[in-house]
């Protein structure tokens, strides 16, 4: 007897433990720390929990009441990581892009000038990558993409500042052509940097034109190698259909390597999105 009491007793405390990891109440009863971006986050990641208790997904649960504890003792919560999901391989670079994304508008200061819209896009995209998991149900999946859509749409940064109008040109180079963000494409102002280097080269000849691609430090590395890349090509073909042989150009790509204005990680700056040139004597 003694016995059977013992194990009902041990199975009541399992299940209050078990009952506490879901105690979508409690965690609502909790003070917030740390302004009215976690207040919010608070909220989303507990109706998020809410959500999936009520759909018996227990592990889900778990996981958005443990990040609404932690945003309730001031910590900064970020957006959950691509990889710490099982999702299809086909739907991780969208995710990947939608986070980096969400990640420039947060570090961009949406969490001060708009903290509800940047906590409704932070559990819109959570949200978005454990329906994603599961894979299952296309129109939960649809829901919170769709949540994630709308909020980004209201972060959109201010405009930015347009790009420094080219200077007066009093002598060859370096000539800086400047392009709108993710760009490669040649502009009227672009154009007239290019027709006023390739006078240059007219009466510099013979001369090595150095063409050199830029980006700013929004996006991946790798896609900003590209990039640049792609900037630094599109120069050097309107530059030969204004008469620069390709045979005396140089293409170089830099990325986000050698940034002319320094500046943190995912920072828009339209005077890094450029490609330089540069004129060189050919070596004897």
């Amino acid at each position: 007897m003694l016995k059977k009491v013992l194990l009902a007793a041990t199975a009541v405390g399992m299940l209050s433990a078990c009952a506490a990891r879901w105690d979508v109440e409690g965690v609502a009863a909790m003070p917030v720390e740390g302004g009215a971006f976690n207040q919010a986050l608070h909220k989303e990641y507990l109706d998020l929990a809410a959500a999936e208790r009520a759909e018996y997904d227990w592990c889900d649960t778990e996981y958005f009441l443990t990040k609404a504890r932690a945003v309730a003792g001031g910590a900064l919560v970020l957006p959950q990581p691509v990889e710490e999901r099982d999702v299809a391989q086909s739907e991780v670079e969208v995710l990947n892009s939608a986070r980096s994304a969400l990640m420039t508008r947060l570090e961009a200061n949406a969490r001060t000038t708009k903290p509800a819209g940047a906590a409704r896009a932070q559990a819109g995209f959570d949200c978005w990558m454990q329906e994603q998991e599961e894979g299952h149900q296309p129109a939960d999946i649809a829901a919170c993409r769709s949540i994630y859509d709308s909020a980004m749409d209201g972060l959109e940064p201010a405009a930015a500042p347009p790009a420094p109008a080219p200077a007066a040109i009093s002598e060859p180079g370096p000539f800086m052509v400047f392009f709108e963000n993710a760009s490669a494409r040649i502009d009227a102002s672009a154009r007239a940097v290019l027709n006023a280097a390739a006078r240059a080269y007219a009466d510099e000849a013979p001369v090595v034109v150095v063409i050199s691609g830029h980006t700013d430090t929004t996006g991946a590395d790798q896609m900003n190698m590209l990039l640049s890349q792609r900037r630094a090509e599109a120069v050097a073909d309107s530059l030969s259909m204004l008469g620069v042989p390709p045979r005396d150009m140089a293409l170089e790509a830099y990325g986000e390597e050698q940034l002319q204005v320094k500046t943190p990680d995912d920072v828009i700056e339209p005077r890094n999105r450029r490609v330089e040139i540069v004129f060189r004597k050919p070596s004897s």
